[in-house]
């Protein structure tokens, strides 16, 4: 018995792997704002899973292997890294991952009480 469906779990997973990946990325971007020609480091995740969040919000069903991997790329140096961008992009980075896993913990704390319940 699944207590939390793994398609799920992966979803959470790969957008958790996906945060800290950014983080890093913009951590970067800040240490080469000053770097003449450096090329901003950017996360692709939202934009690879497609139609998967409206499957999701309409409660299609999705399986775990449908939650694409978290990809770093570089944009073309057509414009210098602007640092109060980045900040800016640190703290909703930041943001979104607290609640990510605030979420993730009141399941798993659902599925704890559930477990220790069952004990008695």
């Amino acid at each position: 018995m699944n207590f939390i469906d793994p398609a799920t779990l992966q979803l959470v997973s790969r957008a958790l792997d996906a945060g800290a990946m950014r983080h890093q990325a913009i951590a970067q971007n800040i240490a080469n704002a000053n770097v003449s020609g450096a090329q901003a480091l950017r996360v692709q995740f939202e934009e690879l899973m497609g139609n998967l969040p409206m499957e999701v919000a309409s409660g299609q069903g999705f399986k775990a292997e449908d939650v694409p991997a978290p990809r770093l790329v570089s944009e073309a140096a057509s414009h210098p890294i602007a640092l109060d961008e980045e900040m800016a992009a640190l703290s909703s980075n930041s943001l979104q991952y607290q609640a990510l896993l605030k979420a993730m913990g009141r399941q798993l704390s659902i599925l704890s009480v559930a477990v220790q319940e069952g004990r008695r």
